[in-house]
């Protein structure tokens, strides 16, 4: 095993901490990081994040069971010895506000929101201060205070588009007050009439109001009229990956998000598949990509012991009696079929609890014809055997003995 970074590091995570407690600060970051993305459309901060969920998955793959490690901890001691890590000192912060980003990217909110909101009490004369601090109200579920640091910066930096956005973004994520979220984004068309902040903001308010069609047919209507404004491309293309999150599944037993139904996997597709056509790049392409794979088939093997059975006298039938034996290997192919299933089916029968309707006539069908298939088996037998003892009975003079 080679080991290029430290996970507890990155992760800050303790080396001194035992599995169990590893396991319960990752759920936390998982989650914490998944719910970033909603309101974010910075592609380095994007990019960022989906490094991040790599290195939790990396360290699930190797922090929560002991014996891998154990494994890791002493690759981890050779990559330090042999120069391949090296433990750099953190850059120090020339100003409260750089700290305050510092922290902010990292995920330390706390520190991030007191740093931005000691630079906003010393009167800097920055906006970022009070951008920094919304954002962290926000990840901290506090929307109102979020949208009231907002408009403090308004106040002051009237024209700040950057503010206006995240006014509301907030109000369309946070708060859900569609109707603010309306008002605002309409201040920001008003402000920048030439800007696609501002159009692009408004066809994420249409997705997250349920208004499919209208954003995407507002999409094309744009990129018709602005064929060469990237900016707008790369904005919306962001936010229906933004939006395609909502057909995940959220799973608190596993603390996990998956697809879990046919419609919500060819929605995450159709919407993931327009974000690549509008502006393709390494983000929307992995997003696409881990659409893509709910639709993978994979072995399902609940109906194992039918499909052995069905194999079995279906064969020995062909040779005895053709017709069943030939129906029962048809049915037998029809449960192999459905046994490969695409992993949103499989989530589905993991969510409810049961087989589709299609999945459970098969299968029930596939175990009456298994169980017809032994009782046929037995019936042949035993009237081979009684044809035997009846030739026997015949030859030692039957009735004329």
């Amino acid at each position: 095993m080679t080991v290029t970074y430290d996970l507890y590091k990155v992760l800050e995570l303790e080396r001194s901490w035992d599995e169990k407690t590893i396991r319960s600060k990752l759920k936390e970051r998982q989650k914490f990081w998944t719910s970033r993305q909603s309101s974010c459309n910075d592609k380095e901060q994007l990019l960022i994040i989906d490094e991040l969920m790599n290195k939790i998955e990396d360290a699930y793959r190797f922090l929560i069971k002991p014996i891998k490690r154990k494994q890791y901890d002493e690759a981890l001691d050779k990559a330090y010895k042999e120069g391949i890590i090296k433990d750099e000192t953190e850059e120090k912060m020339k100003s409260l506000l750089e700290q305050a980003m510092a922290y902010y990217r990292k995920g330390n909110i706390k520190l991030a929101a007191n740093c931005a909101q000691e630079a906003i009490d010393g009167n800097l004369n920055d906006p970022k201060a009070y951008d920094i601090l919304a954002r962290c109200h926000f990840d901290m579920q506090s929307y109102q205070k979020a949208i009231d640091t907002v408009d403090t910066g308004i106040k002051i930096y009237t024209d700040n588009l950057d503010l206006h956005w995240l006014g509301a973004r907030i109000a369309t994520v946070g708060t859900q007050n569609y109707d603010d979220a309306q008002i605002r984004v309409n201040k920001l068309i008003e402000i920048a009439p030439n800007n696609s902040i501002g159009h692009s903001e408004q066809i994420f308010l249409h997705l997250r109001k349920g208004d499919e069609d209208l954003a995407l047919q507002e999409i094309d209507s744009y990129i018709s009229a602005n064929p060469s404004d990237s900016g707008f491309k790369r904005s919306v293309a962001y936010d229906l990956d933004t939006y395609s999150n909502s057909c995940y599944y959220y799973d608190a037993a596993s603390n996990s998000s998956f697809i879990a139904d046919k419609t919500s996997y060819e929605k995450c597709l159709r919407l993931r598949n327009k974000a690549v056509e509008i502006y393709s790049d390494e983000h929307t392409q992995k997003q696409l990509e881990n659409a893509k794979y709910y639709g993978t088939r994979e072995w399902d093997s609940w109906n194992i012991d039918s499909i052995k059975s069905l194999t079995i006298y279906g064969i020995i039938l062909l040779f005895l009696f053709w017709p069943v034996g030939l129906a029962l290997l048809i049915i037998d192919v029809a449960l192999i079929c459905f046994s490969f299933r695409p992993y949103w089916q499989i989530n589905k029968t993991y969510v409810t609890g049961e087989m589709g309707t299609a999945e459970k006539l098969v299968s029930v069908l596939g175990d009456y014809a298994a169980r017809f298939g032994g009782w046929f088996i037995r019936f042949i037998w035993k009237l081979v055997i009684w044809f035997i003892r009846f030739i026997f009975w015949l030859a030692s003079g039957g009735p004329f003995r």
